[in-house]
């Protein structure tokens, strides 16, 4: 029964065929490569007779029919017989509906089809980047975190084994450091007392000097001790353990001392020989100062110092020229020729200018000392190093002094910088002349003495009205003048 009404159907399907076919409707009916049912030849020599009118059959009622072209369909074969094959099993309509939602919600690679991009989600595609974006700057943030936490602890570590095991100065240490041991002090606060002056690099290294000391007797007595800033723990616990600490003398030179009341003022306060003194000064070389240095002018560094009542008058004199070139090297002069120079520059603003003025007249002898310059010519026309080279401190000369070229600092005749530093500049002077202004002045002079305001001038008539604006304010200050 079943392949029976198969048979039928497939009838009705290919009686509808034809009827849209003869109707003219246009339906494309794919041709197989090869015959689909028996009885080809059949088929083919009655579709060829239907598709001459001549032979089309003709249906009762006159009309023609569209059944014609149909072969004949030989009667289906029993179970028995020969070339029986069983059917095949009919799917219900749900099944169909499934296929084909499952063909819709698939993608095209999966069917076998190209991918149309125009079919894509546009917000799918952002969010799909946004997420991957997400995901990269939390990884990037995860890696940098860790790396911070490595380095964090790194550091910490490195603190904490630093605390137990400091570094210790080289040596031989630097500038000289009263150091005064109360009655009652023990290593602890002694040891405090040295790291927060410097003169070790920490506590725990000087109480572990004093602990490994090979004296018997580790007592350290109450006075006072010369000691020197930065100092290896070794040295300075050899220094205090066990010993009577001598009696000082005390030194105090004043910024821009010429080096003849410097050597003076050194004689006063350690009873040294001043003839002594003045022949080390001329003796530059013991000292480690180069061949164009004549003498310690400019070296002996102004401060407060002091002394064991031992100490020879090389000694002393090495300490305050030591000084002066920690000054300069702290000011990144490390060549002593340089240095020189910029001593000699440090003196004249010493002796001719505010601390506030100083790099502004630094600026102006570094445009005098040009050569090429059209105001001066290389000329400095300082009265401070004129009144060096006479003697005197006085800031009054003649004219015929002025015009002395016999006196090698007198600036007026002789371009460039004076043979010699002035005096001995402190800090301020020196840093202003190692870092000069950069400013397009040549003149200057001080208006007011009370008040030490200072004019600058580019040219010369201008400071021809700053010199009269001064020569005004003596005529109302005679006593000051």
């Amino acid at each position: 029964m079943r392949e029976e009404a198969r048979h039928d159907r497939q009838r009705e399907t290919h009686r509808a065929l034809y009827e849209r076919f003869a109707a003219g409707t246009g339906f494309q009916i794919e041709q197989p490569s090869e015959p689909e049912v028996t009885g080809s030849e059949d088929f083919t020599q009655t579709l060829a007779a239907s598709t001459d009118p001549a032979h089309a059959p003709v249906a009762a009622d006159g009309e023609g029919t569209d059944t014609g072209f149909l072969p004949a369909q030989p009667d289906a074969p029993t179970l028995d017989e020969p070339g029986h094959h069983e059917p095949e099993p009919e799917y219900p309509a749900e099944h169909d509906a499934a296929d084909e939602q499952y063909a819709q919600a698939a993608p095209a690679g999966l069917l076998g089809q190209e991918a149309d991009a125009q079919n894509l989600d546009p917000h799918k595609t952002k969010r799909c980047k946004r997420t991957k974006r997400r995901r990269n700057l939390v990884m990037l943030a995860t890696v940098l975190i860790f790396a911070l936490v490595v380095t964090g602890s790194a550091y910490f570590l490195k603190s904490v084994l630093k605390q137990f095991n400091p570094d210790d100065y080289p040596g031989p240490g630097g500038a000289a450091v009263e150091f005064t041991v109360e009655d009652g002090w023990g290593v602890n606060i002694i040891s405090r007392k040295l790291e927060e002056l410097d003169v070790v690099a920490s506590d725990k290294l000087f109480s572990d000097a004093v602990s490994d000391s090979d004296s018997e007797n580790k007592l350290i007595h109450p006075g006072t001790y010369l000691l020197k800033k930065q100092m290896p723990a070794a040295e300075a616990a050899s220094a205090l353990i066990d010993q009577r600490p001598d009696k000082v003398f005390y030194i105090g030179l004043k910024a821009n001392m010429r080096l003849e009341a410097a050597i003076a003022e050194i004689a006063k306060g350690s009873g040294l020989k001043e003839k002594e003194l003045t022949a080390l000064a001329n003796k530059p070389e013991k000292f480690d100062l180069p061949g164009s240095v004549p003498n310690l002018e400019g070296w002996l560094h102004p401060g407060e110092y002091r002394f064991k009542l031992n100490t020879s008058a090389e000694e002393v004199l090495s300490t305050l020229v030591k000084s002066t070139k920690a000054s300069l090297e702290q000011f990144s002069i490390t060549d002593l020729d340089e240095g020189y120079r910029i001593l000699k520059v440090a003196s004249i603003l010493q002796a001719e200018a505010r601390t506030p003025d100083y790099a502004t007249v630094a600026g102006a002898i570094e445009n005098r000392l040009n050569p090429n310059n059209k105001e001066t010519h290389g000329l400095l026309q300082v009265d401070s190093s004129v009144i060096y080279g006479l003697g005197r401190y006085s800031l009054q000369f003649s004219p015929e002094e002025k015009a002395d070229a016999s006196n090698k600092y007198n600036t007026y005749e002789h371009a460039g910088l004076p043979p010699t530093p002035l005096g001995s500049p402190a800090n301020a002077a020196i840093e202003a002349a190692a870092h000069p202004e950069d400013n397009g002045y040549y003149y200057w002079v001080t208006v007011n003495i009370e008040t030490g305001e200072t004019k600058f001038a580019s040219n010369y008539q201008e400071h021809l009205r700053n010199q009269a604006e001064f020569r005004a304010w003596c005529d109302q200050n005679p006593d000051v003048c």
